[in-house]
């Protein structure tokens, strides 16, 4: 007998809302703190809450928390941190001894303006610690949509409190310090909407439809939502690179873009940091270059040579088409083909999931190895369910 009973007042989260505003937003319905709703509503003996309700609360709270509201588990899950690995993160909590594998396979792997990986750098020099692609190394002030907040119907998002999006997409205006929305509602005071100029507001567009739909489309062709969230990292990243570390195409590549935002190089910066380390306006300038970066590449004015560049810019081709495709191309072509046709299989069918993942892991030595394979294919769609862990797929034999 299921000794669960469904509360009576249970409000729906909203779309993207984090697990803190909703539990806030429940809570103030039966006029009671949030902690108390949690300890002793909930019928879990020794429940210990976690300081941080949005990183990764235990299962088991939110499994009695579907119950109790009716709002599905996985849904729940999603309005975590911990929810998105590995779309929009690789690992969570990143350890201080991971901290410089983790950045060098999210950041320095997906290259975009560069052929070659952008720099050396290494985020484990500096303090405080690298805590993840996104994560603030220390508590930011939260932010809020002036129009959302003004509808008590309307929670947070979760991903307001990452410096991943600069806007409330809904509403086309910039995100501001909760603090300062809460006392202007306070005091009835009209708050003032400040849009985003054109190619940032692009940006946060092609992240709202990453975070919402799980595909992006991108000028060049549509990708995966865990790929744009790693490309758009990486563009970060290669456009704080000083121009003396480049060659002359990627020298000429950097002016152009830091020209066009009307900023001086690198936002003045002198000594490289992890863009989550950055200082406010130093993060904003590089969040303009990147926007540049994208629109340049799209209209054709900047030529992109990463490993993503494709996302961003249609390869120039040939007018001349006389000649017979060589062997070879054709060739390729065909292996190209067959991958293509791989991939949307093992999208959709769990079997063919499994299959693709052991022979691209075939020769992997090191679980490092078999993470990696597994991670790329997470990143071309395939759901991480349909993909078996190391020990499930037999492979103990890595170190």
């Amino acid at each position: 007998m299921n000794l669960l009973r469904r509360w009576p007042l249970h409000p729906q989260p909203g779309p993207l809302e984090a697990l803190s505003s909703w539990l806030g937003r429940l809570a103030e319905l039966y006029e009671m703190p949030v902690h108390d709703l949690l300890l002793h509503n909930l019928g879990l003996v020794g429940l210990a809450l976690p300081g941080d309700l949005d990183l990764d609360p235990p299962m088991a709270m939110l499994a009695v928390l579907a119950e109790k509201t009716g709002v599905e588990l996985a849904r729940l899950r999603s309005m975590t941190l911990a929810g998105w690995v590995p779309w929009l993160f690789d690992t969570l909590p990143v350890r201080v001894q991971d901290a410089q594998q983790v950045f060098d396979t999210y950041v320095r792997d997906n290259s975009v303006l560069f052929a070659r990986k952008a720099g050396t750098h290494h985020v484990l020099r500096f303090k405080p610690e690298w805590a993840g692609p996104w994560l603030l190394p220390y508590p930011g002030a939260l932010r809020a949509c002036p129009v959302c907040a003004a509808d008590p119907g309307r929670g947070i998002s979760l991903v307001w409190r990452l410096a991943l999006i600069s806007s409330c997409v809904e509403h086309d205006c910039r995100l501001l310090e909760i603090s300062e929305v809460r006392a202007a509602l306070i005091l009835g005071r009209e708050m003032h909407r400040e849009p985003l100029e054109a190619p940032r507001a692009a940006l946060d567009r092609y992240t709202h439809q990453a975070l919402t739909t799980g595909r992006v489309a991108l000028p060049g062709r549509n990708v995966h939502a865990g790929v744009w969230f790693r490309l758009l990292r990486s563009l970060l990243d290669e456009v704080s690179l000083a121009t003396s570390t480049q060659g002359a195409h990627g020298k000429d590549v950097l002016r152009l873009i830091w020209q066009t935002t009307g900023h001086p190089e690198r936002a003045g910066l002198n000594v490289w940091r992890p863009f989550e380390q950055l200082r406010d306006e130093v993060r904003e300038a590089m969040w303009d270059a990147a926007a540049a970066a994208v629109q340049l590449a799209a209209d054709g004015l900047i030529t992109v040579r990463g490993r993503l560049a494709s996302a961003l810019q249609t390869p120039l081709h040939s007018v001349y088409g006389g000649d017979e495709p060589s062997p070879l191309q054709r060739a390729w072509q065909d292996v190209m083909d067959t991958w293509e046709e791989a991939l949307a299989s093992a999208r959709t069918d769990p079997a063919s999931a499994r299959q693709l993942l052991g022979l691209l892991t075939g020769g992997c030595r090191t679980l490092a190895a078999f993470e990696q394979e597994r991670s790329s294919l997470c990143g071309e769609g395939i759901p991480a369910g349909f993909l078996p862990s190391a020990r499930e797929l037999g492979r103990h034999d890595l170190i």
